[in-house]
């Protein structure tokens, strides 16, 4: 028995098969929006692309971390010109008490009202754990480093860059030695009759107390107005280093929120990289879509029309 092959349906069915593979090809293109989906699309793209992913994941959770040390460096400044503040009003209260005739007695209460004020300032000046104000008993300040960027070098490996604070510079109350603290440490200078002076702010209870010749910030109605004076210029040096650590942590403060806007930027480059790289041409292929549909649909109508002329010939045989 011979067999026939119809050879226009063959033909037919072959540019249908055809069209059907690339209908479904550029279905998935359009469904995901992406004209490179896996590797056999173009392995050199699909590779390209799928590194500039993972770093992009990379540099997200950089931006992530950048935000932590934000707050906590944002949380320090704010506690720092907070006591600024306060400073500079007990310095006030200083100089009001040199006046004849001042209550030195309800002027001192005042003062260790401020005091106090110190004392809470600084240990509310915390964030995630941190806090650059204060130091308890057994601490010492230390360099905290913080994530600033991630790169990568052109094996592909990733390098984590940081900044680093070194919180001597922001420590206004120290629980471990008073000298590591601004406000616990003491300050001395010489007086214009040539007598030395040593004063500190707070008494902090540290577990190594200022030295036994200073003598604490305080007033009586026997102190006298050339103390007053040492305790003023002692304030005064105070004030100094809190505008060194303001300066200091707003300073930390920028160089965070630089490298955190970059982290965006970088984000939005190798995204926009990403998609130059992968990503369809929607207009371009919706159009090809409804070309091969149509295709599809008239190679169909081929081949039913084919496979109908080979059987009605066929019937004239039987």
């Amino acid at each position: 028995m011979n067999v026939s092959i119809n050879a226009t349906s063959a033909s037919a069915l072959a540019l249908l098969t055809g069209t059907s593979k690339g209908l479904e090809a550029t279905q998935t293109k359009v469904a995901s929006g992406h004209r490179i989906n896996e590797a056999k699309d173009n392995a050199a793209y699909w590779s390209i692309a799928t590194t500039m992913k993972a770093h992009n994941l990379s540099l997200s959770s950089a931006e992530d971390t950048t935000g932590i040390s934000a707050a906590i460096a944002d949380t320090a400044a704010l506690g720092l010109q907070a006591a600024t503040d306060i400073v500079s009003e007990i310095q006030s209260k200083l100089v009001m008490a040199k006046a004849i005739g001042s209550n030195k007695g309800a002027i001192n209460d005042e003062i260790t009202q401020l005091k106090a004020q110190l004392g809470t300032v600084a240990a509310s000046s915390s964030f995630n754990g941190q806090n650059w104000l204060k130091t308890d008993a057994g601490q010492q300040p230390k360099v905290t480093s913080m994530v600033a960027s991630v790169t990568s070098n052109a094996d592909g490996d990733l390098n984590v860059n940081v900044i680093d604070f070194d919180t001597a510079a922001s420590n206004l109350v120290a629980g471990g030695s008073a000298a590591d603290g601004l406000l616990t440490r003491s300050y001395s200078g010489t007086s214009s009759d040539g007598s030395s002076y040593e004063y500190f702010l707070l008494d902090a209870g540290s577990t190594t107390p200022p030295p036994s010749t200073a003598k604490e910030i305080a007033l009586s109605e026997a102190t006298s107005s050339s103390d007053l004076d040492r305790m003023i210029s002692s304030v005064n040096s105070m004030l100094s280093g809190l505008t060194n650590a303001g300066a200091a942590v707003g300073a930390t403060s920028s160089r965070i929120a630089a490298g955190t806007e970059f982290l965006k930027d970088l984000q939005d480059v190798n995204a926009l990289s990403i998609g130059r790289l992968v990503d369809a041409d929607m207009g371009e292929e919706s159009t090809r879509l409804k070309a091969q549909q149509a295709q599809q649909l008239l190679q169909t109508q081929g081949l039913n029309i084919a496979n109908y002329q080979q059987k009605s010939v066929l019937s004239l045989f039987v």
